[in-house]
């Protein structure tokens, strides 16, 4: 009866600053699409035109994307998916060109890595709980 509060994980969004903008338990289930579609989903309907999203398998994740009810919005409003630096050196060398942030016009010097960055530095409250 209570195994919908058996909470695995969490999936968060963070802006370039590293300042988590969103945060959802992940329930039971692994990391599957529905989980950074709700987060895009939400991201979209509040900042809009001209966004981009920095996630590990943005490459492949795109086709899921534009698959989804959310693609045709997320076309409109030009959301660019990128795959980052960190996380873009094991991708293949065509991968890179396409989707690392370095190569792509308009994300400054972002490395697209903000999460890892959070959770790097929330290792130390593991310790704690």
């Amino acid at each position: 009866m209570f195994s919908v509060f058996d909470e695995s994980r969490i999936f968060v969004a963070a802006c370039r600053h590293r300042f988590v903008l969103l945060a959802c338990d992940m329930i039971c289930s692994g990391e599957l699409a529905k989980y950074p579609l709700a987060i895009l989903d939400h991201l979209m309907t509040v900042y809009g035109e001209n966004g981009s999203c920095a996630y590990d398998i943005g490459c492949a994740f795109l086709k899921t994307l534009n698959t989804s009810s959310l693609g045709p919005r997320a076309c409109a409003l030009g959301l660019r998916m990128m795959v980052g630096a960190f996380h873009g050196h094991a991708h293949n060398r065509k991968c890179q060109l396409d989707w690392h942030p370095m190569y792509i016009s308009g994300t400054g010097h972002t490395e697209g890595e903000g999460c890892e960055h959070i959770f790097s530095s929330s290792n130390k409250l593991a310790q704690s709980t």
